[in-house]
């Protein structure tokens, strides 16, 4: 599965580190890439981060998080781009996947 999710085109950033703006790379992602950000990754970030600092045992990666929004690549302050407009699609997706931990 991850082999297919790595070769759809716009998914992930040609080259890093990133250029440009937080709001500039979300808007060339395709839907399926969205939907997967929006829908399942973005609403369980800071558990993951939370979960992955204490499995691995780094706690820096806290710092790559915060409020649930990533700041490892752009300021807090762009977090608003986290939070798209509503679609059916993602509230199908939030309705269907329970809640983070």
């Amino acid at each position: 599965m991850t082999g297919i999710f790595l070769q759809l085109s716009r998914v992930l950033p040609d080259e890093y580190p990133l250029r440009g703006t937080v709001r500039s790379h979300l808007d060339r992602e395709i839907g399926f890439g969205r939907l997967l950000d929006f829908g399942v990754i973005v609403p369980r970030l800071q558990q993951l981060y939370e979960w992955s600092a204490r499995e691995l045992s780094e706690p820096g990666l806290l710092g790559c998080v915060r409020d649930g929004a990533p700041v490892y690549a752009w300021s807090y302050d762009d977090r608003s781009v986290w939070r798209p407009p509503s679609s059916f699609a993602l509230r199908m997706v939030h309705r269907t996947l329970p809640p983070g931990p």
